[in-house]
């Protein structure tokens, strides 16, 4: 028998049978995915190892998510808290940012490496913010929709910067080429897909899987255009989606569609995703005794920094104290744009080993531990 047979066997198990056991103690789904996949990976028990087929499905999970995640947007609700998810973003980004930045300079790090840590601290994490929103039914509250945008932006916003960052760290003359092109290619993404989608979704009525087939190629489509600029795929799939949902009716047809769609995605390739980040993530730089130190300094102040800026933005924008915290504590994840990030900054020469696994350190513990605690306030408060 094929041992693609048994990988899937194993990997179907975890997604169906951990969640279901873990969430009688109130830990999200994502995260005992995750957890499950640090046990059984490369750094675990070994019990599979990251092959092709595993990374492909979860990288296509990582592009549904975030395509999921702009679909499920309410434009009209976004536009309403524009304004104040800006506010929110601007704490967010600006004041975390300082922080990393006064960190790098600490480190003794040159002026790229300054700014890769600053794009690691004021970095969010789209993928957890919104499946914890989503699994607690917030996503389109007025908080939910503020720390979803805010989340948003602030993930494009360091996407982007992280280009620039690797731009000026080869070729600085080429900065202003790429910003240019990329405003050009998100502006039409989001002026011309909507319009292109109603005439094809009317096209296509009462034809449901060729409209699920146009919607993958139109995500396809989008992301390898990006690919050419230079954009990352996941800040395409989230605009594809955005636009899109300007093309969906709240009518029958277009209902089924989006739960075919949420159906594609999170009934199989999303839960891969979370499983393989867990399978990547070295758990074990948490008890590097000789790494503590720096370790410590990195996890508490990048936590501290979106904490607070969290709080303050909140505040302002009349939460009361017990929202804030809340919305604060999601503010604080980050996993992908940080690793990916940490991941770039090693291939340059930007950062050492040892500053590596401290940024790996607190991505382990802000994607895993955040969701948990956050689920855990939002339901004690809720009774």
């Amino acid at each position: 028998m094929d041992e693609y047979y048994y990988i899937f066997f194993i990997v179907l198990s975890i997604i169906f049978i951990v969640p279901n056991i873990l969430k009688r103690f109130n830990i999200p789904a994502i995260t005992s995915i995750m957890l499950a996949g640090m046990i059984i990976g490369p750094y675990g028990f070994k019990i599979l190892q990251i092959d092709t087929t595993l990374k492909v499905l979860a990288d296509f999970g990582a592009i549904m998510l975030m395509f999921l995640a702009g679909l499920e947007v309410d434009n009209e609700t976004l536009k309403k808290e524009f304004k104040n998810s800006i506010l929110l973003s601007i704490f967010s980004l600006v004041i975390p940012g300082i922080v990393g930045f006064y960190i790098g300079t600490l480190l003794k790090l040159n002026l790229i490496g300054n700014l890769l840590m600053s794009v690691i601290f004021a970095s969010h994490s789209v993928a957890i913010v919104y499946s914890i929103l989503e699994e607690l039914k917030l996503v389109k509250s007025r908080l939910g929709t503020i720390l979803l945008s805010s989340t948003i932006t602030i993930d494009l916003l360091t996407l982007l910067l992280l280009s620039v960052v690797i731009k000026l760290s080869t070729n600085s003359s080429d900065i202003w080429l790429f910003i240019t092109e990329s405003l050009i290619y998100i502006a039409i993404l989001v002026l011309f897909l909507p319009i292109i989608s109603k005439y094809a979704f009317k096209l296509l009525e009462k034809l449901h899987i060729q409209r699920i087939h146009y919607v993958l190629f139109i995500i396809f489509i989008a992301i390898i255009l990006g690919e050419v600029i230079g954009i990352h795929p996941i800040v395409a799939a989230f605009i594809c989606g955005v636009a899109i949902s300007e093309a969906l009716t709240k009518e029958e047809h277009d209902e089924l569609l989006n739960k075919n769609l949420n159906a594609i995605g999170y009934g199989f390739f999303i839960p891969i995703f979370f499983l393989v980040l867990g399978m990547e993530t070295n758990f074990w730089v948490l008890f590097d005794i000789n790494n503590l130190k720096l370790i410590f300094i990195i996890i508490i102040t990048a936590i501290l920094s979106k904490y607070l800026s969290g709080y303050i933005a909140l505040r302002f924008l009349k939460f009361d104290n017990i929202k804030a915290k809340l919305g604060a504590i999601l503010t604080v994840p980050k996993i992908s744009a940080s690793l990916v990030a940490a991941n770039i900054g090693v291939e340059l020469g930007i950062i050492d080993n040892n500053l590596f696994f401290a940024i790996v350190a607190l991505s382990v513990v802000s994607s895993t531990l955040v969701p948990i605690v956050f689920k855990n306030i939002y339901l004690n408060v809720k009774k």
